[in-house]
């Protein structure tokens, strides 16, 4: 379902995105929220992982938001996905020296999410902005920037995620 407002159909997507981002917000990760949506929503099988990956610059907003100047940062691009279904696009600029090497190597060397990586340090999520529909940036249907914190409150990380239709597509 890619229709959005004008559209047939247009009421239901914006609901469905809305309850998706409902159901992310009460999960204790984007990646635990989405194995739970899509199991319930029949969408692939098996767990979320990175399905795509690539490094570079970050876009300058996320090294403005992370507010760690002079500490060595860490970009990834991913595309995150549940049997080889495409469901999220993510930008993702951490703080490699607040993870332990073995969180850092995993990072580096696995397609393991970055949010089923730190679970271990119960990072919780602090977000900064949401959008739906149009807003959510060109084949989106929701876009979210978070800053992510471990339990004592410092800052890990901060992503820029946009949720791809598939979330939201009838099964």
């Amino acid at each position: 379902m890619t229709d959005w407002p004008g559209q047939e159909g247009a009421g239901l997507c914006a609901q469905g995105a809305e309850a998706l981002a409902r159901h992310l917000a009460a999960a204790p990760s984007v990646t635990a929220g989405l194995l739970t949506w899509c199991a319930a929503h029949g969408i692939g099988q098996g767990p979320v992982r990175v399905l795509a990956r690539s490094s570079g610059a970050p876009p300058p907003a996320l090294a403005d938001l992370l507010g760690a100047p002079g500490e060595a940062q860490c970009f990834r691009r991913v595309v995150l996905g549940r049997g080889g279904i495409a469901l999220v696009e993510a930008d993702n600029l951490y703080l490699p020296a607040r993870l332990p090497v073995a969180m850092r190597q995993a990072l580096a060397a696995t397609d393991t999410p970055f949010g089923a990586v730190i679970a271990p340090l119960l990072p919780r999520r602090e977000e900064i902005d949401r959008a739906f529909g149009a807003d959510a940036g060109p084949g989106g249907v929701l876009a979210q920037v978070a800053r992510v914190r471990d339990a004592s409150g410092r800052t890990l990380a901060v992503v820029a995620e946009r949720f791809l239709p598939t979330l939201l597509a009838r099964r």
